[in-house]
């Protein structure tokens, strides 16, 4: 790495469940700049159960994503990408199917029988444990090895992409698919201990599956002849993220933005308890709880209490609405819409007055249940979107768990975390 020219700026790319961002560090500069959001392409939905990225949208997007950066400064000669993990791309004669991190095809009935005799194998083997991971519909294991996506073409070699490692080996033409520890881990078939793919999960999957060297460390794995950008390895948005808030020992991460997470560092010497452990920087490791909720939940809540109005801030509006909390309240907030449906089926009367005191509530129960299962000492310190910006809540939340808390002072997190990496490569 040492040997590479020291660039004027870095092109930085975070894809998001929401938006895909860019921005742009100048590398005499702290912080990034020219920041730029997208929002990502909607879903195709060919079945129920299926989210599937449009790939040529997608393509599309990256390429006005860097493009835009790289009027502004055309110096730019380094690309670092992050992106929310999960999802992986099906690659068949040349056409690529991008199955996102919310599709759960692994549920479909046609696979009923095959779920259920991989879910009893699970029970008698230890491997899956040794790879940090929850086992759900999304998890790219859980769904290649129920659905086999390349069993019908077995003999043609088929590499596996990550959603992030697709980013990168798109900006090398394809030459490129090396992957970063982060982003692999999320396979559900990395194994943090040996620090290798999983022989025994492997023997799951399809037999033509060709997977890729992972990394350590943020590498450089190849060059865009399309940006003149050296391409390094991309790392998942999580990492980048509590990489930007300047997480530290002795302190908890909160993350409250389009998703919702707790995190903080993970001790070796401590038994792994109710929670995920997943690699970080400088060979550490994190434990955290994901899918908890979070600005999905808060926007549809804000549209139950303001019907038909223009919520022009609706961190605001959800001050506005909540006044105390109802801590023995516990109503399913992941799903907030169909809560809301059903509420109003057996009640006609719902109001935002008889649901603000709930909504609240379960919300600091979700966080503070979270918080006890993730048994570790420390103050909090909150992050993302609605975690910096609604006051109600950190203080509610600090005042349940009896912790201290304070709020980052970064404002795009992932961004900065990519940044921080930026400048550490020198």
């Amino acid at each position: 790495m040492n040997t590479l020219k020291r660039p004027a700026s870095s092109i930085l790319l975070d894809i998001g469940g929401t938006y895909l961002k860019s921005a742009v560090l100048v590398h005499d500069q702290e912080s990034p700049i020219n920041i730029r959001k997208f929002s990502m392409p909607r879903f195709t939905e060919e079945e129920s159960e299926r989210a599937v990225i449009p790939t040529a949208e997608f393509f599309s997007l990256i390429d006005q994503a860097i493009e835009i950066q790289k009027e502004n400064y055309s110096n730019s000669n380094r690309i670092y990408v992050s992106g929310q993990m999960g999802g992986y791309v099906i690659e068949e004669s040349g056409r690529f199917e991008i199955v996102s991190w919310q599709d759960k095809r692994s549920l479909e009935s046609k696979y009923e029988k095959d779920k259920y005799e991989l879910e009893l194998w699970l029970k008698t083997s230890e491997a899956f444990k040794e790879t940090g991971s929850e086992l759900r519909p999304g998890l790219p294991f859980f769904s290649l090895a129920i659905t086999k996506p390349y069993s019908r073409h077995s003999n043609t070699p088929s590499p596996f992409r990550s959603i992030i490692s697709f980013v990168t080996s798109y900006l090398t033409n394809f030459e490129a698919s090396d992957m970063h520890i982060t982003d692999a881990a999320a396979s559900g078939f990395y194994n943090l201990r040996s620090k290798t793919w999983d022989d025994e999960l492997i023997c799951k999957l399809d037999g033509s599956l060709v997977l890729p060297s992972v990394h350590t460390d943020v590498t450089r794995i190849g060059y865009s002849s399309k940006y003149l950008l050296d391409v390094f390895t991309g790392v998942g948005d999580q990492q980048a993220s509590l990489y930007g808030t300047e997480m530290e020992s002795g302190k908890i991460v909160v993350n409250i933005g389009t998703g919702g997470q707790v995190a903080g560092f993970q001790d070796p010497s401590q038994r792994r308890g109710n929670y995920q452990v997943r690699p970080y920087f400088d060979g550490k490791e994190i434990r955290t709880i994901t899918h908890l909720p979070s600005g999905r939940a808060l926007s549809a809540f804000v549209k139950l209490c303001f019907p038909g109005e223009l919520q022009s801030d609706k961190y605001l509006e959800f001050e506005r609405s909540c006044k105390s909390p109802d801590l023995t309240s516990d109503i399913d907030l992941i799903n907030f819409k169909q809560t809301l449906n059903s509420l109003k089926g057996n009640d006609g009367k719902l109001t935002a007055d008889n649901i603000s005191s709930k909504f609240f509530g379960s919300l600091i129960r979700s966080y503070d249940d979270a918080l006890s299962e993730l048994n570790l000492e420390g103050e909090l310190l909150f992050a993302g979107g609605v975690g910096q910006k609604v006051k109600t809540i950190s203080h509610e939340l600090s005042k349940v768990t009896g912790r201290k808390f304070s709020i980052s002072k970064a404002q795009e997190t992932t961004l900065e975390g990519l940044a921080k990496i930026a400048r550490a490569q020198g």
